[in-house]
């Protein structure tokens, strides 16, 4: 058990992605996929990256994600059983191994507006894929507006909780046929998002995620 998993509100449960195998092999057995997840976690684990608290509202476990690999300014986070999150600057871009995954996401004028801590009104793009594997391209217009100050509390890597302070921006985004609130948390200080509470799609519904501080 990894030692500076701390409670959230709600949880997660995250399913094994799987892959192909390599020539003639065939693809590797669930088991085996999940052991090299599971490898490579603790790789992560042993080199101190940054880490996640993550939950999926609905089926109420949680799980840490590590971040793996930073490009092109995309922060990319993995689970001990291979679900990956990928984000920018703390807003979700991209998932996989959840099912109906978000493939891919332009969230630029969103960020413009929270990493300003500002009110305003902007589009965000989001592509997944449907039940033939097909992507699917979503548009959403969204109003964010400034919540005022909150103090919330934040685990650490020893294991234990420390308050911060922060600023709550809400993002109220809506299409002809869905809609979502995201919520960020915001440091007072640097402005990084240290928690949120974002919709990853129709399946999997909203995520929470906290930063794991030292």
């Amino acid at each position: 058990m990894v030692r500076w998993l701390l409670p959230l509100a709600s949880c997660v449960t995250l399913a094994a992605c799987g892959g192909l195998g390599v020539g003639s092999e065939g693809p590797p057995t669930p088991n085996q996929t999940r052991a090299q997840a599971t490898a490579r976690y603790a790789q992560l684990l042993r080199s101190g990256t940054p880490a996640l608290q993550i939950a999926v509202e609905k089926d109420q476990t949680a799980t840490i994600a590590l971040r793996e690999v930073i490009r092109d300014g995309v922060e990319s986070f993995v689970s001990s059983d291979g679900v990956v999150l990928k984000t920018r600057r703390g807003l979700l871009v991209g998932t996989a191994g959840l099912g109906a995954d978000m493939a891919g996401s332009d969230v630029s004028q969103s960020l413009a507006l929270v990493a300003r801590r500002s009110s305003g009104t902007a589009e965000r793009f989001h592509t997944f894929l449907n039940g033939e594997n097909e992507a699917v391209t979503r548009s959403y217009v969204c109003v964010v507006a400034l919540r005022g100050r909150r103090s919330i509390q934040v685990g650490t890597r020893a294991g234990a909780l420390t308050q911060v302070a922060t600023t709550l921006v809400e993002e109220d985004c809506r299409s002809l046929d869905q809609s979502f609130t995201n919520l960020y948390w915001l440091s007072a200080g640097s402005g990084e998002v240290l928690q949120s509470r974002q919709w990853a799609g129709d399946l999997t519904g909203p995520l929470v995620m906290r930063r794991v501080i030292e």
